[in-house]
């Protein structure tokens, strides 16, 4: 199966934007609103693996400041696991991350979501810190510093 990557620094086409969001629904559950707070950030990057032309995966992060990098959102359709959909959008992001200047790259995860928690660790990334969002749940912090 050929697998596309595409990378948007502006607002997605629309069609591309509604599927992001729906995936996101079935892998996380809840409304899926990325759109509004990704809109505001000054320097966003949106990674998407297309499968027949449809979402098969999606990464997206803004930068904190001109060296931090925060990797937000990101998942991969349950049809397209276990084809290296998620590593291959990770390794994306990172270089262009360090083409960019970017000397870290942040992300939260959480232990229920045990394949991602893993796939941070095997990267490269640390554990620096837990935290309790607003809604009581545990997140585990994790920092890669991208080496050129």
């Amino acid at each position: 199966m050929d697998i596309d990557y595409q990378k948007f620094i502006a607002e997605p086409p629309e069609r591309i934007a509604e599927e992001i969001t729906a995936l996101h629904r079935e892998i996380f559950g809840g409304p899926g609103h990325w759109q509004e707070k990704w809109a505001r950030q000054e320097h966003g990057v949106i990674h998407v693996a297309l499968a027949g032309g449809r979402v098969a995966g999606y990464k997206i992060g803004y930068a904190l400041d001109d060296q931090l990098f925060y990797s937000w959102l990101g998942g991969v359709h349950p049809d397209f696991r276990k084809l290296g959909i998620a590593s291959e959008l990770m390794r994306r992001q990172h270089a262009d991350l360090r083409a960019t200047g970017y000397k870290v790259v942040r992300t939260k995860t959480m232990n229920k979501w045990r394949s991602m928690l893993l796939l941070n660790i095997q990267t490269g990334f640390d554990i620096v810190a837990t935290e309790i969002d607003p809604r009581g749940q545990l997140k585990i912090v994790l920092e890669k510093k991208l080496l050129s």
